[in-house]
């Protein structure tokens, strides 16, 4: 995983892989290659892909056999075939001889065709003449994991021919497993050919060793691309912002591992009018800042890259900004970004957000001018230890005037700040704001530990939040939550909330002091009794009043009624990149089993 890192700190980012080889090579104490490393992350990136339109088959099911490749040239193929037909269609044998699966309308076949194996559907060409007509007539779908080969020409010439041989258009091809490295012109051929066939969907990875290979200019010939994800290049794109969009309907772009100027993504960006998610993972700008400037993005995504800063200067669509960060501090600057609706994971320790040109500081008076009216989820990582961090989660509530769901990720206390946030009158002077007031709703709590910082804020949120709904703890272990009715809303993975109090039935019933109690799988710690020792809780209701010596005082809780409500981790990069997603962190559950522990 580090193997994207490194470049951000120094201000300068990587210009080729020969300079993130020499980074890796001379860490101090480095135990592993700077080959090695970037071998290793591979598997990660390619975990993080859009899962495959057919599951590859498993190793063990496979044979390193020629007669197990795609092949149109090998007369042994036809006879593999009917060796297999009578397992195949054992029922229709048995019964009364006729083949009924040909007898189906060709739509049908065709949709039977596009669920098998690429290797397996061409194979469907030696059952009969009409069976070879539907596979012409079915879009391609190619995954060089189906294509299984003793060494990677092989399997570049296994995807070539398949693509040469297939008439019709190229739905998708994925290929992640192949290393083009001296074979850059059957790379150019086999992107012509998919050019060609008008492709909507392309995951083109180049697998080291070595890298720093160039990304072929033939992909700008890829007009009819819907979803692009590049992995492993470095990616010269032209500055030809005159010429007309080289992706017209390209709608989600991914460069992963991959090496891209900051005016070449400029460039990018201009010449994909339609595109509407972009994410980056593990990847490097040059200079090592990440721009945004676009008319049609709806997502965009950080993931473990080494950016040195994050601007959104013009993105009127923008609705959601992801990061999941490391390495050193860097800014976020959000300049013009109107519709922007979920925000996070927005780490207090290494992002410096500013908006609007205003750089937002802890305590400070927001100005109106500072402030993002549309957004309306809100994911913090804060170590309460520190004031600072404490103080600017604060302020943050003041720029989000009408946020309605803060998810709050407590971090390791570590060294704690001479300003201790133990205190119970520490959030006193911070006074409520309009979120509070008027908006917030739900409060998701990752990572909570019951420590006595951790419970202040809570509290201070439950007593300032006047129309605050829902309380809901991630779980860290799902076992003993169960989901008998669907999700409460859509959105996360730790459980547990302890209570001071009593509960029978539905009801958690706080009263008499602050949350007291370790989160930790599942467990809910209460002091006083429960009328039994497990619960089921379809989003009962949690009802009553912070304790006096403990709470922040300035009067009793805004809202009565409370409702706990467990939840499941839902944050993933495949959810950050889902529109569908609603809530993209957590996911929260209706029913869950709760045991309760009494704490004297």
């Amino acid at each position: 995983m580090d193997a994207a890192g490194g470049g951000g700190g120094g201000g300068g980012g990587f210009a080729n892989y020969a300079e993130i080889a020499a980074h890796f090579n001379n860490l101090t104490l480095a135990v592993l290659s700077a080959q090695d490393r970037i071998d290793s992350i591979v598997p990660y990136l390619i975990s993080l892909l859009p899962v495959p339109f057919v599951p590859a088959p498993d190793a063990d099911d496979s044979s390193n056999s020629d007669d197990d490749h795609f092949s149109l040239t090998s007369s042994d193929s036809e006879d593999d075939v009917a060796d297999d037909r009578p397992a195949a269609v054992p029922a229709a044998q048995d019964d009364d001889g006729q083949d009924h699966i040909s007898r189906l309308p060709d739509d049908l076949l065709s949709n039977i065709i596009s669920r098998l194996p690429t290797n397996e559907a061409a194979r469907t060409m030696v059952l009969s003449t009409r069976w070879r007509g539907v596979w012409a007539a079915t879009p391609l779908l190619v995954d060089d994991a189906h294509l299984r080969a003793a060494d990677g020409l092989c399997e570049l010439r296994s995807v070539s021919r398949c693509v040469a041989a297939h008439p019709g258009p190229v739905l998708a091809a994925r290929v992640t497993r192949l290393s083009f490295y001296q074979h850059e012109y059957a790379l150019q051929q086999l992107i012509a050919n998919l050019a060609a066939r008008n492709i909507q969907d392309l995951i083109l990875f180049n697998r080291p060793w070595p890298l720093d290979l160039p990304l072929p200019d033939d992909i700008l010939s890829c007009a009819s691309l819907t979803r692009l994800y590049i992995g492993l290049w470095r990616w010269r794109f032209p500055d030809t912002t005159a010429n007309s969009p080289a992706f017209p309907n390209l709608q989600e772009l991914g460069l992963f591992h991959s090496i891209i100027e900051d005016r070449e993504v400029d460039a990018l960006l201009a010449h994909c009018p339609k595109l509407k998610i972009l994410s980056f993972a593990m990847a490097y700008n040059f200079p090592s800042c990440l721009r945004i400037r676009s008319r049609s993005l709806r997502i965009v995504v950080e993931w473990l890259c080494s950016f040195d800063e994050v601007i959104v200067e013009d993105a009127p669509c923008l609705e959601r900004l992801f990061f999941e960060s490391f390495s050193d501090r860097r800014p976020v600057k959000i300049v013009h970004a109107p519709r922007l609706e979920v925000l996070g994971f927005l780490d207090l320790q290494l992002h410096a957000l500013e908006i609007g040109g205003i750089v937002i500081r802890a305590g400070m008076n927001v100005r109106a001018s500072a402030m993002l009216p549309s957004l309306k989820i809100l994911a913090v990582k804060v170590r309460f230890s520190h004031a600072t961090e404490a103080k600017m989660l604060h302020t943050l509530l003041r720029c989000f005037p009408r946020l309605q769901t803060l998810h709050v990720m407590f971090q390791s206390i570590g060294s704690r700040s001479p300003d201790s946030v133990d205190r119970a009158d520490f959030w006193q002077p911070m006074g409520t704001c309009d979120c509070l007031e008027s908006h917030l709703e739900t409060l998701v709590l990752h990572g909570f530990q019951g420590l006595e910082c951790e419970q202040l804020f809570v509290s201070y949120i439950l007593e300032k939040g006047k129309v605050l709904k829902t309380l809901s703890v991630v779980c860290v272990d799902s076992e003993d939550v169960g989901v008998e009715e669907g999700p409460v809303s859509d959105s996360a993975d730790e459980s547990n909330v302890s209570s001071g109090g009593r509960s029978n039935s539905d009801d958690v019933v706080m009263e008499g002091g602050l949350m007291s109690g370790s989160v930790d799988e599942g467990d809910i710690s209460s002091g006083g009794s429960s009328s039994s020792d497990g619960v089921v809780m379809e989003g009962g209701p949690m009802s009553g009043s912070i304790g006096e010596g403990n709470a922040p005082s300035g009067g009793s809780s805004g809202n009565d009624m409370i409702y706990f409500c467990p939840a499941a981790s839902r944050w993933s990069f495949q959810n950050a990149i889902d529109l569908s997603v609603e809530d993209p962190f957590c996911v929260l559950l209706r029913q869950a089993r709760i045991t309760y522990v009494a704490v004297e």
